[in-house]
């Protein structure tokens, strides 16, 4: 497509069908006022949202495309455009203040036309004060105010946002595409794997890249892997001298318990007689994973990799990252003795 902005060819490749549907809608001016878009980390939400936002504003559209080059779009996709008003998480939550931010700019005219249009980034995190204060806006919409909700988890959206605005689903990238782009980015192959094991976002897997993090957190779990494998009591003091420095902060330490739970995991499927590499994700370490899947019961690895999964839950409850991956380990060993 001759004009074709890159938020347009992201929004078509990432999601076709939806693409496609929304173009439809717009040129018939059949826009609802509000929309809720649900799907996984890196699926095209805010790609397809920018899209909107260049199709409503553009000055220059061609068969109803956005030429991606006019003041109006340029500003968009440098993120100044008055009318263009996007709310996001400020920590962990989105909060009332945030809301009340926005719902004053809902009440103002538009600066420079009829229509603006209202961005809400992990609308999930809303807190409930924050969710009920948005309603009413929504159960009321002014002409021309249009608003989106992204959301990687539907059912933790109010259920009286959800009733009222409609709702897009956006499905998975293939894995192919998600290949393809981590390749562009040249991402090893080995940790390509197991990123693509914790999440569908290669924004948030480029994000784990830099400074080399992600590698150094894949080699730390690997340590203390093999350690709790021989069941080895040092893996208890690797949690303090090595897991720790590397988890620096909630999200890091969240993705280091998904790591160990990762690998136990396939320790488990190699041992159920799963070996095929699409099936699993610590490629590399295939052969330690084997002698370990080797050496145990089925049943011994099957509560190992319960244990692991039962981390997020004691982080829920403000168990701290050391006291959680120290008490796994003594755990996990205790397992492998019996």
């Amino acid at each position: 497509m001759e004009h074709a902005t890159q938020s347009e060819w992201q929004a078509e490749q990432l999601q076709p069908a939806i693409s496609q549907r929304l173009k439809k809608t717009m040129a018939q001016s059949e826009l609802a006022h509000a929309y809720l878009f649900a799907g996984p980390s890196g699926s095209g939400k805010k790609a397809l949202a920018q899209w909107m936002a260049l199709r409503l504003f553009c000055e220059h559209s061609e068969a109803g495309e956005p030429d991606g080059t006019c003041s109006e779009c340029q500003r968009i996709l440098s993120g100044n455009h008055p009318d263009v008003v996007v709310a996001a998480p400020e920590g962990r939550q989105i909060k009332v203040d945030t809301i009340r931010r926005l719902k004053a700019e809902f009440g103002k005219s538009a600066m420079e036309g009829s229509q603006k249009l209202f961005i809400i980034e992990d609308a999930e995190k809303m807190t409930t004060s924050a969710a009920n204060s948005l309603l009413k806006f929504i159960e009321e919409p002014l002409p021309g105010i249009y608003i989106l909700l992204l959301t990687t988890n539907k059912s933790a959206v109010l259920p009286t946002i959800r009733s009222r605005t409609q709702i897009i689903e956006l499905q998975p990238l293939p894995k192919k595409i998600l290949k393809e782009k981590l390749n562009q980015i040249k991402i090893p192959t080995g940790l390509q794997a197991i990123a693509l094991g914790l999440t569908d976002s290669t924004e948030q897997i480029e994000e784990w890249m830099a400074d080399d993090w992600f590698n150094q957190a894949v080699q730390t779990v690997i340590q203390w892997y093999k350690e709790c494998s021989r069941t080895d009591l040092i893996a208890f003091v690797t949690v303090q001298t090595t897991l720790l420095k590397t988890a620096a902060d909630r999200e890091r330490q969240m993705v280091i318990l998904d790591l160990m739970a990762l690998i136990w995991r396939d320790t488990l499927m190699v041992a159920s007689g799963i070996s095929e590499n699409d099936s699993l994700h610590f490629i590399d370490q295939l052969a330690i994973i084997q002698e370990t899947a080797q050496r145990y019961r089925l049943d011994q690895l099957l509560q190992v990799s319960e244990l692991t999964l039962e981390t997020r839950h004691l982080m829920d409850q403000n168990v701290s990252f050391q006291n959680t991956a120290e008490q796994l380990s003594l755990r996990i060993i205790n397992v492998l003795q019996r």
